[in-house]
């Protein structure tokens, strides 16, 4: 029978979530089950879930892992309240294949974790999504497939293309190297306590890098300056990069108007810019 994440459940575990550490447990099974469909769990798969709280998914992934035929997937659960990891380890720690790391996200050696490339799920703590994104999108070469739950805006600037409403530099960034789609919307009712925000899972898959790592650098440096003021005109916000007369130049090479906007841009252009920037 499915982990019931309730009120009762979590006081007689010592399980409640604490607010100050923006701790919120997602309460409904459909979306946990949408969550590993998309995850595509297959024999020898190596899966990082982050965020594990008192293991929701955990279970699930552990059920799905127990479908495959060897060799088995192997599970790392990286979870920093030692009350969630301890639960984790009590409930699934008797597996080979399992383990639970208790710290924190950001400091963790993914290279290290999958030895190899692997996937990534999980519910990721809101607050800190932007450096969480930087450091799965850094790690591109290693880490092939992501579905996470994101606040509902960060999501849908992830998944955004050119010229739609929530396309930014976070988009550029994923664009960079991944593939997106919405897999579901989720209510913030479906979490105990309820948030105040919406939330939505994402799904991103790999693709071949467009451009050297060298070159990523600089085009980010470019974008940071192109994306620094929402709505405002190219003509402004890429002044830092040089000579106007120059900057107008590039500009025409890419076939970018400097009267656009850089949401409006999309990334063959923003390549295209970044060549006639490097000369």
């Amino acid at each position: 029978m499915p982990m019931q994440i309730t009120h009762a459940f979590l006081k007689e575990h010592g399980l409640l979530p604490h607010k100050a550490a923006a701790q919120y447990l997602l309460t409904d099974s459909a979306v946990v089950d949408d969550t590993v469909r998309a995850l595509h769990i297959g024999p020898g798969d190596r899966i990082l879930e982050i965020g594990a709280g008192c293991g929701a998914l955990t279970e699930r992934i552990v059920q799905e892992i127990e479908t495959v035929p060897d060799p088995r997937p192997l599970l790392t659960s990286v979870e920093i309240d030692p009350r969630y990891a301890a639960y984790l380890q009590s409930q699934f720690g008797n597996r080979p294949w399992f383990r639970v790391l208790r710290q924190d996200i950001l400091g963790l050696d993914i290279r290290g974790v999958f030895a190899g490339q692997g996937k990534v799920a999980g519910n990721i703590p809101y607050y800190i999504s932007g450096p969480i994104l930087r450091l799965l999108f850094g790690n591109h070469d290693v880490v092939t497939d992501i579905v996470i739950m994101l606040q509902k805006e960060v999501g849908m600037r992830v998944a955004a293309l050119p010229s739609e409403e929530h396309f930014g530099l976070l988009s550029i960034l994923r664009l960079l190297h991944y593939d997106a789609e919405v897999v579901r919307q989720v209510d913030r009712r479906l979490f105990l306590p309820a948030p105040k925000v919406d939330s939505v899972v994402i799904r991103m898959q790999v693709h071949s890098p467009l451009i050297s790592s060298q070159d990523e650098q600089t085009l980010i440096g470019i974008l940071k300056h192109a994306f620094s003021g929402r709505r405002k005109m190219l003509r402004n916000t890429l002044k830092p990069l040089g000579d106007p007369l120059q900057v107008a130049a590039w500009c025409r090479q890419a076939d970018i108007d400097l009267q656009d906007r850089a949401e409006n841009i999309d990334l063959d252009r923003w390549i295209r810019f970044l060549h006639a920037f490097k000369g």
